[in-house]
């Protein structure tokens, strides 16, 4: 049997990411731990995998859309964060994919550091790729981080669809073999189409819908986690776990008259 954890979208750096409580401000610890502890007692739950597949923007970068919302505006400590963060898992195989230059910096590519700090600090096995083609007992992979987004709530859907047959068209052309499984990340949203053909997965994030991103958003779907693939003889399956949590701003303030 083979499993692996496929994560996407932690944003080391920022307050609303995957971070350690203690790293950050006071009025962000609440958020913090409770993903944090959530992702911790998943590890536990889980136990030794075989690899870790990260779709990108695993570090949050210098800030473009408010550094105010950064515990480490320091590009090595955002990557030694992430790195830490990472290898939390019992895994020795680390494949991770690109994310926006938006999210690493244009000229620091945060990411190739993570890659380093795994291999220097955890003495474990990384690479980084655009795209992570995988052949595991015959089960191809294709892994990256850039899918479209849609406002629509069906429009997600078509989004993946579109990247799975471009893809398949683009190897009949360039005479490659097309994926099994397509990931993508990216919208953190969580979302799966598929066919005869092929499955395609859009990964959930590990950020909260927070901050100068998160509340801008205005989709029906944004969704927090990550996902398990277990291959076995041949035949795959691929598992969600979600994390739900009650955002402040869902609540609505109750007003009388008299207030």
């Amino acid at each position: 049997m083979f499993r692996a954890i496929i994560e996407s979208d932690s944003h080391g750096g920022n307050v609303f990411g995957l971070a350690n409580p203690a790293n950050v401000k006071e009025m962000y610890k609440k958020t913090a731990k409770l993903l944090f502890d959530w992702r911790e007692s998943k590890i536990r739950e889980i136990g030794k995998i075989d690899m870790l597949i990260h779709l990108g923007e695993v570090t949050d970068g210098p800030g473009h859309k408010s550094t105010l919302e950064l515990y480490e505006t320091d590009m090595e400590g955002q990557a030694i964060d992430a790195a830490d963060m990472m290898c939390m898992w019992d895994c020795d195989d680390f494949r991770l994919c690109y994310g926006t230059r938006y999210h690493t910096g244009n000229d620091s590519r945060t990411e190739r550091m993570v890659v380093d700090q795994i291999k220097l600090r955890h003495n474990k096995k990384a690479d980084i790729k655009d795209t992570q083609r995988l052949d595991i007992e015959g089960v191809k992979i294709n892994a990256r981080h850039h899918v479209g987004a849609s406002s629509t709530p069906h429009g997600k859907a078509s989004q993946l669809s579109k990247t799975a047959t471009n893809d398949l068209l683009r190897g009949v052309y360039r005479n490659y073999p097309g994926a099994d499984i397509y990931l993508r990340a990216h919208t953190h949203e969580y979302f799966h189409v598929g066919n005869d053909l092929y499955s395609a997965y859009n990964n959930p994030a590990l950020q909260w819908p927070l901050g100068e991103y998160g509340l801008k958003i205005d989709r029906p779907w944004y969704t927090m986690g990550f996902q398990e693939l277990t291959i076995v003889d041949g035949a795959w399956s691929i598992q969600p776990h979600l994390f739900k949590a009650k955002l402040p701003e869902e609540a609505y303030e109750h007003v009388s008259k008299g207030d």
